[in-house]
């Protein structure tokens, strides 16, 4: 091997690594933007979702949690999420520890990506909180049939949706 070659191999391996601490020090939302803008830039599908129980200052938390299945608007699908309603956006599907059931949306979108908004029980969050700190969740379903009626509300789906069950 000549010492131009290694000289490469070398300067590849340190920013292989720069990169990697970068990554690990970014924290986890970043590295799921960073996640999200690789697969869009790679024309790639994959899985997002945008967790509005939990937001920033300024949002208003919701007791659901909406998942954009193998899209290739991925990056924007987190961006919309942080910069609309200030939530939790990252990589793959909703979390799916205390889902009572969801929607599956019937919207046509233009990469053939599916739509589902799964709706939790939040009252574990709000007791965590206290009477004092909890969040004012909107519409807050409590059951399936609560659900159901979430799901057949065209006010909220203009284009229907239907019960879906986790």
């Amino acid at each position: 091997m000549g010492l131009a070659s290694s000289l490469r191999s070398t300067r590849a391996a340190l920013i292989s690594r720069s990169f990697a601490l970068l990554l690990v020090s970014a924290g986890c939302d970043a590295l799921g933007s960073v996640a999200l803008e690789a697969t869009d830039f790679a024309g790639a599908k994959a899985d997002a979702h945008c967790d509005r129980r939990f937001v920033s200052d300024g949002g208003q938390p919701a007791a659901f949690c909406q998942e954009v299945v193998a899209t290739v608007a991925g990056a924007e699908f987190a961006d919309d999420c942080r910069a609309k309603h200030q939530a939790s956006a990252d990589p793959g599907l909703c979390p799916r520890a205390k889902i009572i059931a969801g929607c599956k949306l019937h919207k046509h979108n233009d990469d053939d990506s599916l739509v589902w908004d799964w709706y939790y029980d939040v009252s574990a969050i709000v007791a965590e909180a206290g009477p004092d700190g909890a969040p004012t969740f909107d519409s807050v379903p409590r059951n399936v049939a609560d659900v159901t009626r979430l799901c057949a509300d065209p006010s909220r789906y203009e284009e229907g949706a239907e019960l879906a069950l986790p």
